[in-house]
């Protein structure tokens, strides 16, 4: 990453023109993400239909994720085309799967402890940290956190009454950055109530990130939303969850596993050439000598290059091969001149036999 001293934007804008950035495209979807980092690109060319792609240790950096939510360390490509790994560090957040109770974050909503008759959470811009929310609140369904423990060992995820008033903050939680990273934020969101659901936004030092985090309206679904944002100067900032939503029916929903962290991406270019495939011709028969390009289909010096060898394993000029003279089996391989890929090598078998001679003619 860029590491200059200046001002925040100017390094962003000397970055994006040494690096390259293709720019930031926020899709929250499972599994994945989406943003586009600033790192380097690795090129992979093959000869073949397909390769394994492996990720590299970064000390500090765990958990790889692959472009197409896959987790592991290698992962198997069919199809040339941009892909990429990620591995992240340690999650800055503190009590971020809530296991600690109401503990470690602030918001500017009202917590309310659970009560006896499930109404803890009747009132707007409310919240609570427990293991249901229908134990909150009558109207909201029950369900587990997002890692789906049994009810032997379950633990506690935030639930919240939406606020009515735009932009309120959920959670948040002063953390402390390096400078000039590239920084991971997700959060696992799901409906407690089916109506209006939610519509939540990720925020650092007070400003908007990402695109509105809607969960889905089946209540009980967990759905997971991530963005990237990279710092400019160390310090410490208010990372937050707020919510756009202003609607006082429905707008009910439960957060958890939130996590802030260290995140490397690489880029991978794949380009995967064509194994050319030889057909030879054959067996064939000749007397005094024989061509052997003659066997090749679709013979085509402008394309490819072609090797020849007898039946000893001995290498023949092209220009030996245009009249061979012994009996055999030959072995012929291709090589695009462009990819350099290389065809299996295939075999001919050739019967050389002798030129008839000339009549003895006796003298009268």
């Amino acid at each position: 990453m860029c590491a200059l001293m200046l001002p925040r934007k100017l390094t962003f804008l000397f970055c994006f023109i040494l690096v390259g950035i293709i720019g930031f495209s926020f899709t929250e979807i499972k599994g994945a993400y989406t943003s586009i980092l600033a790192v380097i690109t690795d090129n992979v060319t093959v000869c073949g239909t397909s390769t394994t792609l492996t990720t590299s240790t970064i000390p500090g950096y765990s958990n790889p994720i692959w472009n197409d939510g896959t987790t592991g360390t290698s992962l198997t490509v069919n199809a040339s085309g941009d892909y990429w790994w990620q591995v992240t560090g340690a999650n800055v957040v503190t009590n971020g799967d809530f296991t600690s109770g109401n503990t470690g974050f602030t918001s500017s909503y009202t917590y309310k402890a659970k009560n006896g008759n499930q109404s803890a959470l009747f009132l707007e811009a409310t919240y609570g940290v427990y293991t249901d929310p229908n134990a909150l609140h009558s109207g909201f369904s029950s369900y587990s956190d997002h890692t789906g423990n049994s009810p032997a060992n379950q633990r506690n995820m935030l639930i919240v009454n939406g606020a009515q008033t735009a932009n309120t903050i959920v959670w948040t939680q002063n953390i402390t950055v390096s400078a000039n990273t590239d920084y991971v934020f997700s959060v696992w969101v799901s409906s407690a109530n089916a109506q209006n659901p939610a519509q939540l936004q990720f925020s650092i030092n007070g400003s908007p990130l990402g695109t509105i985090i809607t969960p889905p309206t089946t209540t009980g679904v967990w759905q997971y939303f991530t963005t990237t944002w990279t710092s400019g100067a160390a310090g410490t900032f208010p990372i937050a969850l707020v919510n756009q939503n202003t609607a006082a029916s429905g707008n009910d929903f439960a957060v958890d596993d939130i996590v802030f962290a260290p995140v490397y991406r690489r880029n991978v270019h794949v380009v995967l050439n064509p194994i050319p495939v030889l057909t030879l011709t054959g067996p064939h028969t000749a007397c005094g000598s024989y061509n052997l390009t003659q066997t090749i289909v679709g013979y085509d010096t402008n394309t490819y290059d072609y090797f020849f060898k007898d039946s000893n394993g001995n290498t023949i000029t092209t220009a030996n091969a245009t009249a061979i003279s012994l009996s055999g089996t030959y072995t012929i391989t291709e090589q695009n001149k462009t990819t350099g890929c290389t065809s299996q090598p295939v075999q001919t078998t050739v019967t050389i036999n002798p030129n008839p001679q000339k009549p003895g003619i006796s003298p009268l």
